[in-house]
């Protein structure tokens, strides 16, 4: 559960969904490709990761979605808010080291494209 700055819990304000696809960070004028995110939200995303990005670093992200031959992406600006290093022992064993984003800006298409991906990959309410 994410704490605050006094250390007490702070229930999420967006559900996340387990969400696995790819993901491009601009960085310093580069693209770097992360292969596995772990989870989403109308917030942000958890990267999965042995090298995460270093805290309070900002770029421009693409999601890139595909649905048979259609691709499509999501495409924002994100914020490193979160990171979970190898070494901190703080990895759990299903998400793994990495970092999270949280996106600060998306393009309106974008917004509605992530929404219906929630939407559509809401747990069934049997699961939880």
């Amino acid at each position: 559960m994410k704490k605050n700055s006094g250390g007490k819990a702070v229930k999420r304000t967006r559900n996340r969904v387990p969400f696995t696809t790819e993901i491009v960070v601009n960085h310093e004028g580069k693209a770097l490709v992360y292969k596995r995110t772990h989870d989403i939200s109308m917030n942000g995303v958890f990267v999965s990761t042995a090298k995460p990005l270093k805290m309070g670093v900002k770029g421009e992200f693409s999601i890139i979605l595909s649905a048979g031959m259609r691709k499509e992406k999501i495409n924002g600006m994100y914020e490193v808010v979160r990171i979970i290093s190898v070494d901190d022992g703080l990895s759990d064993p299903k998400t793994g080291p990495g970092m999270g984003l949280k996106f600060t800006g998306l393009e309106p298409e974008s917004s509605e494209l992530l929404y219906n991906l929630i939407q559509h990959n809401q747990p069934d309410e049997d699961e939880e």
